[in-house]
């Protein structure tokens, strides 16, 4: 299955009001807005998407309610909201006061800056990150500061990815992700990662056991250390996520997207289907207005 990934022009075109001339638009890999600016004119609910860039969301007042894959989260000021590359993501609510900023990151830009195991600490992060308020004073003054730079007449690109990559070990540091990852934690994000790649086609524990060369046993202790949920769980959760963007997305009917998932029973898919996401396909492709 293509999935089509939502960039940040894409996405205000489909959810934000028209005549958005209060928005610049820079070419640089790492965007920054000011929630101000946006929050008023979301069109919410805003439908899962797949996300085509890194996503922090830094909020100093308000609140906003966003689903990440299965979870939902009530962020309340002040807090950090990450979301990685390749998430699939659904914002349910947003306070119009709301305040603070939302930072766009192309994934390039991620593996460039950052080491590995720097990566790998970040998604280690808990999507949502409740702060103190001194630590939300000083990602404000660094983020002003990056703010200032990427608009200002000539951008230094050095200068302003060494701002954001003081931002992103600052989250590092505040939610105690700097400590050196265990073996199993790693074997588990190198799952899920896996997962995202190949759950259209393999939804065998064995194939991902034999892809991280770990026996099915290790792979299964890894996983439900980390995420709180057996191998094969996350795998079907990932499929039935997917499966909602197909839902908004075409009109195909619900037995020919259970078999494009490799579904081989229509109504096994129905039935997982609702355990998830809470009502039935036919019921959420309704709830969308197709």
């Amino acid at each position: 299955m293509k999935k089509d990934k939502i960039n940040a022009d894409e996405f205000v075109a489909k959810f934000m009001v028209p005549s958005l001339k209060h928005l610049t638009y820079i070419q640089t890999p790492i965007k920054i807005f000011p929630l101000k600016d946006i929050a008023p004119y979301l069109k919410t609910p805003i439908p899962p998407i797949f996300l085509g860039y890194n996503l922090l969301i830094h909020l100093t007042a308000g609140h906003f309610k966003q689903q990440i894959e299965s979870t939902t989260f009530m962020v309340q000021a002040p807090a950090i909201l990450i979301s990685n590359y390749g998430n699939i993501s659904a914002i349910h609510s947003v306070d119009k006061s709301a305040q603070g900023y939302c930072v766009l990151i192309k994934e390039q830009s991620m593996t460039s800056l950052f080491r590995e195991q720097e990566i790998l600490n970040i998604f280690t992060i808990a999507p949502l990150l409740n702060l103190h308020p001194d630590d939300s004073q000083d990602f404000t003054a660094l983020l002003d500061l990056l703010y200032k730079e990427i608009y200002g007449k000539n951008p230094y690109t050095e200068f302003y990815e060494s701002l954001f990559k003081s931002v992103i070990l600052k989250i590092i540091k505040v939610s105690n992700a700097n400590k050196t990852l265990a073996r199993r934690q790693e074997i588990a994000i190198a799952f899920k990662q896996l997962v995202h790649l190949h759950f259209n086609n393999e939804k065998s524990v064995n194939f991902y056991a034999d892809k991280l060369a770990v026996s099915v046993n290790y792979l299964n202790r890894c996983v439900s250390t980390v995420f709180k949920k057996s191998s094969k769980e996350l795998i079907l959760e990932v499929a039935i996520i997917n499966s909602q963007l197909m839902l908004l997305e075409t009109n195909k009917s619900i037995a020919t997207i259970a078999y494009e998932l490799d579904f081989a029973d229509p109504s096994y898919f129905t039935r997982l289907f609702k355990k998830i996401v809470g009502i039935s396909p036919s019921d959420y492709r309704r709830s969308l207005g197709k």
